[in-house]
């Protein structure tokens, strides 16, 4: 009777972790848009660095900071969900995928 009391203690504390860094995770399609726009400011970044190195890295540590505070999420929030979408290559193939998707899209609307 002790080790079914136990069990059950253990199990409920397991799922009631789980819970807890569920709610860390970004929901997919949310983290669809931060993935675009994060590569868009890499891309930013990646054109202005050769000229003014110093100055691209500060105008990037902005940049992420306005698309945290723009999507209400902490460092920590991005890198466990990016973490927790790299456990299955699928669905961060999919999350991708989709990112790129929608930059080309946006990208066809401006030309």
């Amino acid at each position: 009777m002790l080790y079914r009391i136990l069990l059950i203690i253990l199990i409920s504390s397991c799922s009631a972790q789980k819970n807890q860094t569920e709610k860390k995770i970004i929901p997919q399609d949310k983290f669809v848009s931060i993935i675009k726009d994060v590569h868009l400011i890499e891309a930013l970044y990646e054109t202005s660095k050769y000229n003014r190195e110093e100055t691209a890295n500060t105008a990037l540590q902005a940049d992420y900071d306005s698309i945290f505070n723009l999507y209400e999420i902490t460092y920590e929030d991005f890198q466990n969900s990016l973490k927790y979408y790299s456990i299955n290559e699928n669905d961060l193939e999919l999350i991708y995928n989709q990112a790129l998707e929608e930059i080309k899209q946006e990208n066809s609307k401006l030309n």
